[in-house]
């Protein structure tokens, strides 16, 4: 008898566990595949597809003393390294055209050698960094510590004065080429038809990303986003609370959604059902 209960038991469990390693998005059934753990706070994700690799800054233990380091994960093989030369990563963003990696540090913008697995300083700003986001077509887009946004294109580094007016923690680019950014007030959009900023909603936005199709996204604590440029809402594809909390996204070669949480890079992975 006391086996059939601990049986019993043991299948509840495990149902608990296939719920809550299962979400819908959209309609569709997706588990959660979980590519590296034991990885504390990955933030500011991005995909290289060209070489199947996620780049993105965590936090590690040194010393007794946290710091911040700058990490990449190649998807297919599971293989994950420090990158070594950035002072204080923080933020990392690829450009697929040209097949650049750019990483953000405390003093500046990097470059990532696939080589040597070490970035180099470009030397073109000093500005701590806090983060970034390309777009193929205006450049590559940024943030400091101090929340001002910058944009760095042919070489040249040049603040972003129309949403300079108001601090910024985090910025991209949609579809159709305004500019959206977010800080301790919520999300904003520049329309740069009228030159006029506009408020989206009291958003706690900690990273925007973009799938294979342009289209924009962004990830709070408490879930993942779809930007839906033309009536300006935000539609809720995730939900996710306490340890499961979300620090950061992106989007694999397949569109697949990957993001972290507080000690996992998990993938979702469509299923059949939940």
């Amino acid at each position: 008898m006391k086996l059939l209960i601990l049986t019993i038991c043991a299948l509840h469990v495990n149902q608990m566990m296939a719920l809550k390693d299962c979400v819908v998005v959209n309609g569709k059934n997706y588990g959660k595949e979980v590519l590296k753990d034991n990885i504390h706070q990955a933030y500011q994700l991005s995909f290289d597809p060209q070489q199947n690799t996620l780049f993105f800054s965590y936090s590690d233990e040194v010393d007794s003393k946290t710091v911040l380091k700058m990490g990449y994960l190649n998807l297919a093989t599971k293989s994950f390294g420090e990158i070594s030369g950035v002072k204080d990563g923080m933020a990392t963003a690829v450009d697929t055209t040209n097949h650049i990696v750019y990483l953000g540090g405390k003093d500046g913008i990097y470059t990532y050698d696939y080589a040597t697995k070490s970035a180099k300083n470009i030397g073109v700003t000093s500005l701590s960094i806090w983060q970034m986001f390309y777009c193929p077509i205006h450049g590559l887009f940024f943030t400091t510590s101090d929340e001002k946004p910058y944009v760095f294109k042919d070489g040249q580094v040049n603040q972003i004065v129309e949403a300079s007016s108001s601090k910024t923690r985090v910025m991209a680019v949609g579809e159709h080429h305004d500019v959206f950014f977010a800080n301790s007030s919520g999300i904003f959009l520049f329309n740069h038809h009228t030159n006029k900023v506009i408020d989206l909603g009291d958003y706690n936005v900690n990273a925007f990303t973009k799938d294979s199709k342009g289209k924009l996204y962004f990830s709070s604590p408490v879930g993942f986003y779809a930007v839906n440029e033309a009536d300006r809402k935000m539609n809720k594809l995730i939900s996710e609370t306490g340890e499961d909390s979300i620090w950061g996204a992106a989007f694999d070669k397949d569109d697949n959604i990957v993001y972290s949480n507080e000690d996992n890079i998990v993938k979702l992975v469509p299923k059949d059902k939940c």
